[in-house]
């Protein structure tokens, strides 16, 4: 029997079922699908399906290579299935208040028949995060505070605190970022004093610069914190450390000391309550500061481990943070492409023959097959691809870290994460408004679902680094590679380009591929590559230079990196852009089912050739060169066109999380338009709140003729 489904947050559109409604003086009947148009249909039904038909590959096992395999496709059905009976689409009509109520709500109910079964891996967490219906406050919970208490809390921590944690006895946040402080984690000004007598750490936030802020889950939810703050021993320094720290009581009251709330509004993340934390000298036991790596004595004696340890373990954590949000910046580009694909299948516009065209009842043109529409909406959805796989490929790298213990891989994933974080979430950002953009007037409506996640999502461009600073650290690492590449050492995977380097007076520019001679090259992901290892190779050797200028005119190393930050920036750009084409094509290379491989080579070269074209490559690539690849993108665009419904369809985002009124798997667009319509908060009483301020001025004698002619005339 068919389970019932739990609609949060409910709006009953019933009362327009019946006369003299707030919209109407009749009823307004209920939409229903068709192919044909009518006063109660779209006409729009069969318009997917047939898109269906016309793919040339087996989508499940499109699906099975995104995932990572046919046990991983049924592990992702599994974690999502709790929300197979839930309805979250009325969150567009909710004020903040409603928003947060109905995601802990919507989130308990989730997770309650599985709570203390199962541990979620970082896979799991992702399956969760690119099928989230309602993000808000437990993503920290889950996707942070626990990970950093399994990562730097000692065995008696951990077997004392992640109990609760997992079964919600406690609420926690990751509780880092300050009003005057971000990317610089080094520079927080929270303190954490350790006092001998009473054996507490006194934490405070001194200053106003020095409010934690932008803490996700803090403002109303939150029990506990892990506070990011300056440990201080007998007036020592001794660095950031972490610490547990208490926020609110029995009663869900902050505690004395604890001053605590929402910042306010937000573009987006409604369901969030983002907030801040004042600490006025709050005091806490010794045994609260995290102690995996380190620990305070009686005596106030600061003791490492004698494990092997990385002076960059307190970023431990947010590796795994950016990670995860390199995944996720995939999933709701993801999102955006279903959602401005399908819709440009669905709306005709334009008809077929704009100069012999009698009738209004004239055929006209799906949106898709529009050149400039096909170009920006194929981009996106080879880019959503190409995110996917380079988060397969740092979970990958996340399994090199081995729990923490094993550390040497650290810096090389840190970096990597960094660079990638930083262009991924811009990327995901930039294409998710294209993709609204495209879809016209409808995608700016929030029932679109386009909309909403562009709003939602941007803010993952500046959180746990803006994408500037990410991309500036990753920098860092690739001056190393290529000082390393210099001398002749070996290079890191990510930057194998640089080992032609290993032979002495190298001049880069003579290092480029042999130009193509016909367009059908550029159908082959090893040629493209070829040009994105030259322009890489010789944006990062170009900047090394000028910054080794720099230092020897006497600047610096502070003066000459900021000096060079532009060109630092767009290196990086280039270094990210070639590693996600290389893991793209090396994962298409790995594809043993034909179909599914030529498929993936096709947007493999597509995502490689548009970024050429839209970036203007500095004369790296010759004007005759170019000519070819702008027409081996247009082939290209009529290859995967057939496919393009199916290509979406293979991300198998269920309309549930989708929560799309133009992007439903169905293609009953216009319908769902009008009943979302309906669910208007404004739609609910007539008239208006406010008709008083109006009314004054109206003419209230003629309005009582409508739409006769004025006795007069």
């Amino acid at each position: 029997p068919a389970t019932m489904t739990t609609t949060y947050g409910n709006v009953d559109v019933s009362k327009f079922r019946v006369p003299d409604n707030p919209v109407s003086l009749q009823p307004v009947p209920e939409t229903h699908s068709s192919n044909t148009q009518s006063a109660l249909s779209g006409g729009t039904a069969d318009i997917l399906p047939t898109e269906r038909a016309k793919a040339n590959f087996d989508v499940e096992k499109m699906t099975n290579l995104l995932d990572g395999g046919e046990a991983t496709t049924e592990r992702r059905r599994f974690i999502i299935s709790t929300t197979e009976d839930k309805d979250t689409f009325n969150k567009f009509f909710w004020e903040r208040p409603e928003a947060l109520k109905q995601h802990v709500k919507f989130f308990l109910d989730a997770h309650d028949e599985y709570l203390g079964k199962i541990i979620p891996s970082f896979q799991d967490g992702s399956f969760m995060s690119d099928n989230a219906m309602l993000s808000g406050s437990f993503v920290n919970h889950y996707g942070l505070f626990l990970p950093t208490l399994s990562g730097q809390a000692s065995a008696e921590q951990q077997s004392q605190w992640i109990p609760k944690t997992i079964m919600f006895q406690m609420v926690g946040v990751y509780c880092q970022t300050e009003l005057g402080h971000g990317s610089n984690v080094r520079g927080l000004n929270t303190r954490a004093t350790f006092d001998k007598n009473t054996q507490e750490f006194v934490l405070e936030t001194p200053t106003l610069q020095s409010i934690k802020w932008w803490i996700s889950g803090l403002g109303k939810v939150a029990t506990h914190a892990l506070v990011y703050a300056q440990l201080i021993l007998d007036d020592k320094e001794y660095g950031v450390h972490i610490f547990l720290v208490q926020l609110r009581d029995e009663n869900h009251r902050p505690i004395p000391g604890i001053q605590i709330g929402d910042v306010g509004p937000k573009l987006g993340d409604h369901c969030n309550d983002t907030g801040f934390l004042r600490l006025d000298k709050v005091r806490i036991p010794r045994e609260n500061m995290l102690a995996r790596w380190q620990h305070v004595t009686p005596e106030g004696v600061y003791v490492k481990s004698e494990r092997k340890t990385n002076p960059k373990i307190h970023y431990a954590t947010m590796v795994y943070t950016r990670g995860s949000m390199i995944r996720t910046s995939g999933g709701h580009l993801a999102r955006a492409a279903t959602i401005a694909i399908r819709y440009s299948c669905v709306r005709h516009q334009g008809f077929l023959q704009t100069k012999d065209t009698p009738s209004y009842k004239a055929p006209e043109r799906q949106v898709i097959d529009y050149k400039m529409q096909q170009y920006r909406l194929f981009k996106q959805l080879a880019t959503s691809y190409a995110i996917k796989f380079i988060g397969g490929w740092m979970l990958t790298k996340f399994k090199d870290i081995d729990g923490l213990e094993n550390l040497d891989a650290l810096p090389e994933i840190a970096s990597t994460a960094a660079g990638l974080k930083g262009l991924c979430t811009f990327l995901a950002a930039e294409g998710i408004e294209d993709c609204r953009k495209s879809c016209g007037g409808h995608g700016y409506l929030l029932s679109s679902g386009v909309a909403a996640i562009g709003a939602d999502f941007v803010w993952q461009t500046t959180a746990e680094g803006d994408f500037i600073v990410m991309m500036l650290q990753c920098a860092r690492f690739l001056i190393k590679a290529l000082q390393a590449a210099k001398e002749g050492k070996p290079t890191p995977g990510p930057c194998s380009y640089l080992t032609v380097l290993n032979k002495p007076n190298v001049n880069v520019l003579e290092c480029g591929p042999a130009p193509a001679r016909s367009v059908e090259e550029f159908y082959d992901p090893k040629t493209i590559l070829g040009v994105y290892n030259y322009r890489a190779l010789v944006a990062i050797s170009s900047v090394g230079s000028e910054f080794a200028a720099l230092r020897d005119k006497g600047l610096s190393f502070d003066e000459a990196w900021n000096g060079c930050a532009v060109e630092l920036v767009n290196a990086v750009r280039a270094h990210c852009l070639c590693f996600m084409l290389k893991t793209f094509a090396d994962q298409a290379d790995q594809v043993e089912d034909p179909d599914c491989a030529r498929v993936l080579r096709h947007l493999c070269c597509f995502f490689g050739l548009t970024y050429i074209i839209d970036d203007q490559w500095d004369g790296l690539v010759q004007h005759g060169q170019l000519q070819l690849m702008r027409a081996a993108a247009k082939n290209l665009m009529d290859q995967i066109r057939p496919n393009a419904v199916s290509l979406v369809d293979a991300f198998e985002i269920p309309d549930r999380v989708l929560q799309s009124a133009i992007g439903k798997f169905d293609g009953n667009v216009y319908e769902a338009l009008f009943e979302s319509a309906l669910k208007s908060s404004l739609n609910q009483s007539d008239p208006f709140d406010g008709i008083e301020n109006l009314r004054k001025y109206l003419n209230l004698e003629e309005l009582k003729t409508p739409n006769k002619l004025p006795a007069s005339l």
